[in-house]
């Protein structure tokens, strides 16, 4: 069975056991635009510089230093990141502020997995993501404690996940 397939199963199932709230991404969230990596480069940086490829070099300052969950916005947009070290995007990868009060950083970036963006897509050869239309995603929220609580039930999931995969490639 599909891994994000099966994630979103769970979440659904343990979401659906608790009373939610309805929120525009816009609304939890803000999503914020990369920068140029030219000025900030540097081979002996120590916050990790990141598009939407992946780690690209290292920088001698942040961009944003909490954590948020980057959406490709040119090229990979399916591939949703979780960060809560300082780092630097490119303009190719939008970074989220993310109101704590409202959602968990890291229950948000489950959730976020679960969405097929390519459904999304406003590009015609390259896929693209707008801010306009991700604002626009209505999600479901359980309380704070809710939200603990399925972001440590996924936690364990994803590290026996990851471990199986360190044994299956050591094979």
């Amino acid at each position: 069975m599909n891994l994000k397939r099966k994630l979103s199963e769970l979440l659904e199932g343990l979401v659906m056991k608790f009373k939610t709230k309805n929120y525009k991404l816009e609304e939890i969230l803000k999503i914020k635009y990369g920068k140029n990596q030219k000025k900030v480069i540097d081979e002996n940086g120590k916050f990790p510089i990141l598009g939407t490829g992946g780690l690209m070099g290292y920088a001698n300052q942040y961009l944003y230093d909490k954590p948020s969950v980057l959406i490709g916005r040119k090229g990979t947009i399916d591939k949703i990141k979780y960060i809560d070290e300082p780092f630097w995007t490119v303009d190719t990868l939008f970074y989220t502020q993310i109101d704590e009060e409202l959602v968990l950083p890291e229950y948000i970036y489950y959730y976020l997995t679960t969405i097929d963006f390519k459904h999304y897509n406003e590009g015609t050869t390259i896929p693209s993501l707008r801010t306009e239309t991700l604002n626009r995603i209505v999600v479901s929220l359980p309380e704070l404690g809710i939200q603990s609580s399925i972001v440590k039930i996924l936690g364990n999931f994803e590290k026996k996940i990851k471990k199986k995969l360190n044994l299956i490639t050591k094979l």
